[in-house]
């Protein structure tokens, strides 16, 4: 075994001749060169940590920078880029992005130790995520230590990377592998058992008994059990509370088992009780009478399969009437009337005239969407079945499959061009490009000059032409699509995307993937009918595409009172069931106990705006029959590690 050398822990220059010191300090730097690894540099020292972890502690990460780059001015390399490496953590820490990429930006990596190499990846990463872009933090990270002291930090990032991916799975399998290596910190390893166990409820009920392939006491296949027994008894904590001895016996020593299904019952106990008087605002009558009526129904169905237990909530309904201004009016009389919360209204104006009042006394779930940055309102929560929600998954479901390349094929419509934008402005902050745009006529049957249009078959038609004139001969000609597009993002009604799919064949993108939003799906099985837009994948709600045991009760029950409206008014239906099931839970969905909610309407969180967006599930038209698609298959997969030797 080769000697080691520990420099700094003993006085050498009082026992050895400076000669013979310099001699070993060069023979250990050209072993070094030799190995093609620069030596590492000697911890720091004890009263240099002491001062930083005092300021750290005090929550002053800026004074920790700046004490750490004082002592990197004079210090030597390989100590210098140590001392450089934390200073930019710590300025990360305090919010400094800017500062901290200068700092990277001047550090070559190829000549750091490979600890500091590793200790650079994470800090670039850790920038990457707070600038919104997980590929490169996950490209940085790519291959995880074996063991050292950056180990969990790779794993801790690689889990928040794929969490903005929403790759929810590999997510949780990250989590997992970080789980035993926070053992000596259980505040932190019950925040990241938390993280899973969010995670996890990103996932649909099909997702989870798929992906659940290894059998007890596998930690990950526990963490996924314990999340359906979660979703069963959601409402009856009580209940679970005698269940989860049965799940330790499957998992004996399961991390979950601890701490963390304490605090879960706690949470669920504290946070699953309804208000006394609920308020639902919706216009009844005019226009909005068939939609508003769904929502209602909704509302009352999921109130009605509610435990005996939750169902003493007094529920009122209001007509606010056609008029949206007048919508504040009747607020304060549900108000007046004794509601604790209210949930509604419906139309985006109603929304808008009660968020621009400052004065809400009682919490609103409203159901549509405006713009909080220019409303602000800390009492009101925003939930709806807003497409663009679906464009911006389209765009993330096809940057996850490793599409680069987009084309477009959407209606002439108002409507189409929010989609459109939504789509394009997530695409493009992914990395995407947008070869090709065209909109077609929605009223017509015949598409072929949009479609001819967007594959470029017309310049191909156009080189022909040319050829015939400079040759002055005519030629044998079959027109050339495009060979450079990934998939196409089309926006159509089901008659309209069972005519376009078959013409993409016809003008020879049968190959071409074709993604689309929930409106080309009628919300029943028609094979018939539906059988030319095989191959065509949408995403949609779960109420439409899941069989789900938990509330197959409650649509058996919708579909029996109401079978014409369940299937125009599916969509509504869902919205009304979740709005009344997150009441409960609605500070809990920024990233307490539900980062995610899995609901009906898909799988639920809320932004710092208090808007809560959908993740919804994909399925794809095969015999014309939806089939229900599980995650993309991704590049990354989850890393098995050992925890650190002592």
């Amino acid at each position: 075994m080769a000697p080691s050398f520990a420099l700094n822990s003993m006085p050498l220059h009082r026992f050895l001749p400076v000669l013979y010191l310099s001699i070993v300090v060069a023979l250990l730097q050209l072993a070094g060169c030799a190995s093609g690894v620069k030596p590492e540099a000697p911890p720091l020292d004890s009263r240099l940590q002491e001062m930083v972890m005092a300021y750290e502690q005090a929550g002053d990460h800026q004074a920790a920078a700046e004490l750490y780059l004082q002592q990197a001015s004079e210090a030597r390399s390989p100590r210098r880029e140590d001392l450089l490496l934390h200073g930019a953590a710590s300025l990360i820490r305090a919010g400094d992005t800017q500062r901290a990429t200068v700092l990277l930006d001047g550090m070559v990596a190829a000549e750091l130790t490979g600890s500091q190499q590793q200790y650079y990846a994470v800090n670039r990463a850790q920038l990457a995520i707070l600038d919104s872009h997980p590929d490169a933090a996950l490209a940085l990270l790519q291959d995880v230590p074996d063991s050292g002291e950056h180990v969990a930090g790779y794993l801790r990032l690689r889990a928040e990377a794929l969490a903005l991916q929403g790759n929810y799975y590999q997510e949780a399998r990250e989590r997992v592998a970080l789980d035993p290596l926070l053992a000596s910190d259980p505040a932190l390893q019950l925040e990241n058992q938390f993280g899973i166990w969010r995670a996890l409820n990103g996932l649909s009920d099909t997702e989870l008994q798929q992906l659940r392939t290894a059998p007890p006491p596998d930690a990950l296949g526990g963490w996924m059990e314990l999340v359906e027994l979660t979703r069963l008894y959601l409402q009856q904590p009580d209940a679970l509370a005698e269940v989860i001895p049965h799940w330790q016996m499957r998992y004996v020593g399961h991390p979950a088992s601890g701490p963390f299904s304490d605090e879960l019952l706690g949470n669920m106990r504290a946070a699953g009780q309804p208000p006394g008087q609920v308020a639902v605002l919706l216009p009844l009558a005019g226009k909005l009478a068939g939609p508003s009526a769904a929502v209602r129904d909704g509302i009352l169905a999921a109130y009605y399969d509610s435990p005996d237990h939750l169902r003493h909530s007094i529920l009122r309904i209001y007509d606010t009437g056609p008029d949206p201004l007048a919508v504040p009016l009747v607020y304060d009389q549900a108000v007046q009337d004794g509601a604790q919360f209210v949930i509604g209204p419906l139309r985006k104006e109603a929304v808008q005239a009660l968020v621009e009042r400052q004065d809400l006394p009682v919490p609103v779930l409203a159901l549509n969407h405006v713009d909080p940055q220019e409303f602000p309102n800390p009492a009101v929560f925003q939930f709806g079945l807003a497409p663009e929600d679906e464009a911006r998954e389209i765009a993330q479901r096809a940057w996850q499959e490793g599409y680069t390349r987009a084309i477009i094929l959407v209606p002439e419509s108002d409507w189409s061009e929010r989609v459109t934008a939504a789509f394009i402005d997530r695409w493009i902050q992914l990395g995407g490009l947008i070869l090709e745009q065209q909109r077609y006529q929605p009223a017509e049957a015949d598409h072929g000059p949009a479609i001819s249009a967007l594959l470029n078959l017309d310049s191909s038609k156009l080189r022909k032409t040319r050829l015939v004139r400079l040759l002055g001969q005519p030629l044998e000609f079959e027109p050339r699509r495009r060979q450079d597009v990934d998939f196409i993002f089309l926006l159509a009604t089901p008659e309209q995307a069972r005519l376009i799919r078959p013409q993409l064949k016809f003008y020879r993108a049968s190959s071409v993937p074709v993604l689309s939003t929930s409106h080309v799906y009628s919300g029943r099985v028609d094979t018939g009918r539906d059988i030319d837009m095989n191959g065509l994948q949408f995403c949609d709600i779960p109420w439409l595409l899941e069989d789900d045991d938990s509330w197959r009760h409650l649509k058996q029950s919708i579909n029996g009172r109401w079978p014409a409206e369940s299937v125009r008014y599916g969509r509504l239906h869902a919205l009304g069931i979740d709005a009344w099931r997150i009441t409960p839970y609605l500070n809990q969905l920024g990233g307490g106990m539900f980062g995610n909610y899995y609901g009906v309407t898909g799988t639920l969180h809320i932004d710092e705006g208090q808007q809560v967006h959908r993740t919804l599930q994909w399925a794809q038209f095969r015999q014309g029959r939806p089939v229900i698609l599980a995650e993309p298959a991704d590049a990354t997969v989850g890393t098995e590690v050992s925890p650190p030797q002592p």
